[in-house]
Parts: C-alpha cells; structure tokens; sequence
C-alpha cells in the first residue's frame, strides 16, 4: 500500500467546454500538493501546523476562472523558453523566426502569447510506495508561437515521503528548436497572504549572475556577486540590502555551480525565521531565477485572502536568459534524436 494518496477533481470548464481537473496529492506526514491539467499548474503546497491547522506555503487561486484571468504565471509549467528573448525573435543556423509578442509588450515573455502556461495537458497519476506522481503532457505543434518543429513534452509533479516536490521535464522534437522549461510557482514560508517576503533569509551557492538593462533583458555577460545586493553565498535577510537595488526587489538570474552528468545539486536555501519553515533548492538546471514579486499587486487569492505586491518569491530553475542568443551560454537547442531533461527538488522542512 502507498504512503502517498491522490484524490482528482473537477476544477472548472474553460470557455470552450474542456473540462480541467485538479489532482491532489497529500503524505503521511500531512504535506499535500496540488496541480491542475490546465497550464500543468501547482495550484497549492500545504503542510501541516498545531492543532490541526493547515499551511499553504504558496500563492493561487480556489476557481479556474482567476487563472484564466490573471497575469502572473502563478505555479504554471513555463514554456518553450521561459524568461524574455528581445525582440521575439532568433536565429539558428542561418533562419530567422518570429516568435509570438505577449499582450502590450515588444518581446516575447515566458512562451508568447500563448505559452504552455495556457494550454490543457493530459495527464496520467502514477503511485508508488514512496512516492506519487501526476505526469502531464502535450505536443506543442511545428509554429507554435512561432517556434520550430513538433515538440513533445512532460511535465511530471511528485511528492516524496520525504516531504520533497519534484519537478521533472522532458521533451523531444522532430526539428532543432529552443527548449527552457521551468515552474512559475510564488512562495512564502510564513503563509500565502501573510505580508512580503522580505523577512525571509536567502543564501544562493553563486558567485556570478546574469546582467539585463533596463528591460530586464540579458546583455550576455556575466557578473560577480562579491561586492553587490546578489551576494547570498552566506545568509542574508533578503530586507539587509533592498535600498541599493533599483528598482526595489530582485528579479535576476544566479549562475550555478558547474557540475557533471546532469547531477543534482544544492543551488539555494531560503528560510522563514517566525516560524522556522525552511525551502531547499536542488536542480541539475545551470541558472536559478530567483524572483521578489516585484510586479504583484493585491489582488484576492485561495482561502479568502490578498496578496500583495513582494507577497511571494519565485526560484525558477532555468537556463541562462539569453542563451538563444549568446553562444557563450549552454545551448538551448533541441536537436531531433536527443532528449531535453532536468529536474528540479523543493524539498520543506517546518
């Protein structure tokens, strides 16, 4: 018998008569996820407090119609490259393509206009006796959004005894194209709608991080910590050093550590001193975006409460933005035969 449960049900019906479910999958220990097939979405993390009281740890919504609504990307499966590409446009092997524009802005942010965030995925629940799993996919057509060739994708949540979240993704082509897929889950360990995030203590096992202008796109080039407000390599309220950032919160990409055979390493820690919650990061991804909700604005979410502007934080395992264009960077070029595959373990302990 398992240790872990699931228990699926019907989220919402989109405009056009699909219907979403939501699956929910909860340990021995109390802690529970929640996905939906919609955008391959973590709707909620929760984990369990005295008396019976119950946690959620991350930002989202009770009804589906405030996902198709909103602008935030909260927990969707981010897709076929997350962060931005100037222009919305790149060039591989002497073609040029056009990507997909989001709404009101000159680039193309987190897939285009329609990314994976805004797609039905199927999905399969997989049970084990230590873990359980709801593996999504889709097949994002040749030209969609612009990109090249067929892509077929998965997206798998697990929740381990361990009281770990894994997030793995997979993806074949049948031509080169571009491929960084992440999750776009917000976080805050003292309670989702419970003030900023701003009394949370980060280290990141980084020395260097991606430079943008003031875009926020990536210029290719690298910078050291040592010196900077992006120096984590030893804990730091993430309050300490907010007046030398400008504008005011972190929105950058942390260069890992290099490692070999795709392996599994500690990339951050983040901890919530009131309470004692703390997130590990392990990803086999090369960049962490770690993100203060800068852009957040109040607005209600689950269980009858508001977010507000640095009400959650982002660590979104990725490539390096701007490896489209910058050959100096890892590729993110699929090739027809090879296999695009990372991983990435939240791992909570309260």
């Amino acid at each position: 018998m398992s240790d872990i449960f699931c228990q699926p049900c019907v989220f919402g019906q989109l405009p056009d008569g699909q219907t979403v479910t939501q699956y929910t999958l909860r340990n021995t220990s109390g802690m529970s996820i929640s996905v939906i097939n919609y955008g391959a979405t973590l709707t909620s993390v929760k984990i369990p407090g005295l008396r019976g009281t119950v946690h959620e740890l991350t930002l989202g919504f009770d009804r589906l119609q405030e996902y198709l609504s909103q602008d935030f990307y909260f927990g969707a499966t981010i897709g076929r490259v997350a962060n931005r590409i100037e222009n919305a446009e790149f060039s591989y092997q002497g073609l040029n393509f056009q990507l997909s524009k989001n709404k009101d802005y000159l680039h193309h942010l987190h897939g285009g206009e329609k990314g994976f965030d805004k797609v039905v995925w199927n999905a399969e629940v997989l049970i084990q006796h230590d873990k359980a799993s709801i593996e999504f996919s889709y097949i994002s057509p040749a030209g969609d959004q612009g990109y090249p060739g067929t892509l077929e994708v998965k997206t798998v949540y697990s929740l381990t005894i361990a009281n770990e979240l894994k997030i793995s993704f997979v993806a074949k082509t049948d031509h080169p194209t571009p491929v960084d897929l992440t999750n776009h889950t917000y976080w805050n360990l003292a309670g989702a709608g419970y003030g900023t995030v701003f009394d949370h203590i980060l280290q990141v096992f980084s020395d260097r991080y991606v430079l943008t202008d003031k875009d926020l796109l990536p210029t290719g080039q690298l910078a050291a910590v040592n010196g900077s407000p992006f120096d984590f390599r030893q804990p730091h309220y993430l309050s300490e050093r907010l007046d030398q950032i400008t504008p005011r919160g972190y929105d950058l990409c942390f260069v890992l550590p290099e490692t070999t055979n795709h392996e599994l390493r500690l990339a951050a820690q983040i901890k919530e001193p009131q309470s004692s919650r703390t997130l590990e990061i392990m990803t086999t991804q090369p960049g962490l975006q770690f993100y203060t909700g800068n852009n957040l604005r109040t607005i209600p979410i689950a269980g009858g409460l508001n977010t507000q502007k640095y009400g959650g934080f982002c660590m979104e395992t990725q490539n390096l933005p701007g490896a489209i264009k910058y050959p100096q960077f890892p590729s993110p070029f699929l090739i027809p035969g090879d296999v695009y595959q990372h991983e990435t373990i939240y791992r909570l302990t309260w």
